[in-house]
């Protein structure tokens, strides 16, 4: 069976009516510029923003500061003679805003960065710029050691590609036809030691995954390893120093992973380590000279000699460090790490396979995928986001009519809201916000007034699918904090007080779920160890018992919403090159065909909702293919019929929620964007000169 691909992508939905009018704040004005800078790479725009902060709201001297912060920031994002900007912009913090401790501590680090004695010893500033951004841009590649190019996956048709780095050009290194004609893509891909060849881990016709070589020559790809066995995905991490060896992970039937070389000759493997069902992946990179690869671990980082398999623990640290790459000398180490209570960019010097002395702060902020450290020394990663807003219209519950075009939920927080959800009585709107990664709160929005109430749930990274309690007094959604892996969380929305209510299978981040009228059962869909072989689960369990029932299981089964009375569930499948909606009870049993969807309307697919009088079922359909998404918003009778188009078109909709008053939709806008970056000059001299490979 082909499998569909179905856009699970972030979710946001929206308020009654339109927000009340807000004189702009200085808060306004940081948000804005935050989305010019993170979100649209428009650096000088937000650079305008952040002075005007200090210019018109010097009176709040925390903000000014933590504005200039940004105004450094941007400026050494720029690069060049844009540091002695950034130079100036933290000094004024130093010099005027000494009772702001925390930002002068973090304005002293950067001008140390910038022109103390690390900045002299490399002879030049360290220097972030960006090299690549755009619709095309992908996270799932690397960068090739000679700094040439960049691979990448071509979402238009799924095809491995590379960027020309210096001519801006993306050529195609397969030509495997659209979408249409085949769902075969390439995944990730990692160039070799003498950048003529990629490897890559190919999604097949058969359902499994290939590891292929593709040569930059045009020549025959040449299909390595195939996974069986009992294995059914092979992810490549890094070639050897040699070109003989690629280190990849393989993941079993049973859940379980090894970590293995394979030989780029004929494909055969040697075990390096058996990791049993851990759900985090160690990553890895060989050092320049191959005696090593280091990996992480569930006690920090350590190195491993991949010709007796001995592994040494190199560095402590219970944060979930990675490695980002090695030094081209071979005597530095460089990896992320959230040991100073945000994900940085760290050094440690290593000599004889051990840390020789204690690790170097080299970037404080740090959220991209690795792309890897080029001969020169360079290191280059992706950074990618989204640009979330929540949104409301009015429809005519009768004809679908729009009676009130969208409007945004709120004017003072732009790009970073998502994920909410009608109260029970209409009274409210629950959605999050995200000011920055692993830092997201819960609001809670008066429809009437247009008050705003937060929530604060510290350091845990909040799931996409946000749902009120039946009875009002809490919202539901999943949380990950460290250690603890996805459950799913209660939150009281008047005491702000977190507990969970259950533990998450693989899928936590964003969980197909949805909670009985009574709110006494959570309804949800369970991968299969082997998604080759085995079928979703949708079962019930009782929050009290935690004893848990089988509802049904199904293949391809993708989404379930419980209806208003609880006594049916509107579930969707994937079926061949359609997907399907039916109806059933909640109870288990028979179901009946509701919607049946072409792949190709269903690609940007998210989510159903229940009218509240359960009457009809609203759906969204996408178009594929388009820079844009376009997608249009039905609804269909409970009791079946022939679905009816409502006049709500959106651009990049994701998620719909209807409002029981039945006339109001919530909703959301998500713009997904990748840049591919470099910071160069954050090594001595001596460490970015490469040593003779290994041969």
């Amino acid at each position: 069976m082909k499998t569909i691909r179905i856009g699970l992508l972030a979710i946001a939905l929206t308020v009654l009516g339109s927000a009340p009018g807000l004189t702009q704040s200085g808060q306004d004005l940081f948000q804005q510029a935050l989305v010019k800078e993170q979100a649209d790479g428009d650096l000088r725009a937000a650079i305008a923003l952040y002075q005007r902060i200090v210019q018109d709201f010097a009176g709040d001297r925390a903000l000014s500061a933590k504005a200039l912060v940004q105004v450094g920031r941007c400026h050494e994002k720029l690069g060049g003679a844009e540091a002695n900007a950034a130079r100036k912009a933290y000094e004024r913090i130093v010099q005027q805003y000494p009772e702001q401790k925390d930002l002068v501590t973090q304005a002293r680090a950067r001008l140390a960065a910038l022109a103390g004695t690390e900045a002299s010893a490399r002879g030049s500033a360290m220097a972030m710029r960006r090299v690549w951004a755009g619709p095309e841009a992908g996270p799932y590649g690397r960068v090739s050691p000679d700094g040439r190019f960049v691979s990448f996956t071509d979402q238009q048709t799924g095809d491995l590609a590379i960027h020309d780095l210096a001519t801006g050009r993306n050529r195609r290194l397969t030509d495997k036809g659209p979408w249409t004609v085949s769902e075969e893509f390439a995944g990730y891909s990692v160039f070799s030691p003498d950048s003529s060849q990629i490897a890559c881990n190919w999604y097949n016709s058969s359902g499994s995954y290939d590891l292929r070589i593709f040569g930059l020559d045009a020549s025959k790809p040449r299909v390595l390893r195939i996974a069986r066995d009992g294995d059914f995905y092979i992810h490549p991490f890094a070639w050897s120093p040699d070109g003989e060896f690629l280190l990849t992970q393989f993941r079993k039937t049973d859940g379980s992973r090894d970590m293995m070389l394979v030989a780029v000759a004929d494909g055969s493997t040697k075990l390096l380590k058996a990791l049993g069902k851990e759900e985090r992946s160690p990553g890895g990179a060989f050092s320049p000279d191959g005696r090593y690869i280091a990996w992480a671990v569930k006690d920090g980082l350590s190195l491993v000699e991949p010709q007796t398999g001995k592994e040494s623990l190199l560095i402590r640290d219970l944060t979930q460090p990675n490695v980002l790459g090695w030094a081209p000398d071979g005597k530095r180490l460089l990896f992320s790490s959230d040991r100073s209570g945000s994900t940085d960019i760290w050094l440690v010097a290593v000599a004889d396979g051990k840390a020789a002395g204690e690790s170097e702060l080299v970037r404080k902020g740090y959220g991209g995928n690795e792309m890897g450290i080029t001969h020169a020394g360079a290191f280059y990663y992706a950074v990618s986001g989204f640009a979330r807003d929540v949104r409301v219209a009015e429809l005519d519950p009768e004809t679908g009519r729009v009676v009130a075009p969208p409007q945004p939920v709120s004017s003072r927080w732009v790009g970073i809201t998502r994920s909410p959800d009608w109260s029970p009585d209409g009274r409210f709107l629950a959605y999050v916000r995200d000011p920055e990664p692993n830092d997201s709160v819960i609001v809670i929005r008066s429809t009437n007034t247009g008050e705003e109430r937060e929530l604060q749930v510290g350091k845990m990274r909040l799931g996409l699918r946000l749902r009120w309690a039946p009875d009002g007094n809490a919202v539901v959604i999943p949380g990950f904090e460290s250690g603890k892996n996805w459950n799913l969380m209660r939150v009281d929305v008047h005491s702000g007080r977190v507990t969970s209510l259950m533990p998450l299978p693989l899928n936590g981040a964003n969980p197909r779920f949805d909670l009985s009228p009574d709110g006494r059962t959570v309804f949800y869909i369970k991968l299969p160890k082997d998604p080759n072989t085995g079928e979703n689960q949708l079962l019930a369990r009782d929050l009290q018992s935690g004893g848990e029932t089988e509802v049904t299981r199904n293949e391809p089964l993708v989404w379930v919403s419980v209806s208003p009375d609880g006594q049916r569930l509107l579930v969707a499948a994937g079926e061949d090159t359609s997907l399907v909606w039916r109806i059933m009870p909640a109870t288990g049993g028979d179901a009946r065909t509701l919607v049946r969807m072409d792949a190709k309307e269903a690609d940007f697919y998210v989510g159903a909702s229940w009218t509240p009088d359960g009457r009809y079922v609203v759906f969204t359909k996408g178009q594929e293919s388009r820079a844009t998404r376009k997608v249009q918003v039905w609804r269909v009778a409970a009791e079946g019929g022939e679905p009816q188009r409502l006049g709500l078109t959106v651009d990049e909709l994701w998620w719909l929620r209807v409002h029981p008053d039945g006339r109001h939709v919530a909703f959301g806008t998500s713009k997904a964007s990748t840049e591919v970056w470099v910071m160069e000059n954050f090594l001595p001299k001596s460490a970015a000169a490469p040593i003779a490979r290994a041969k």
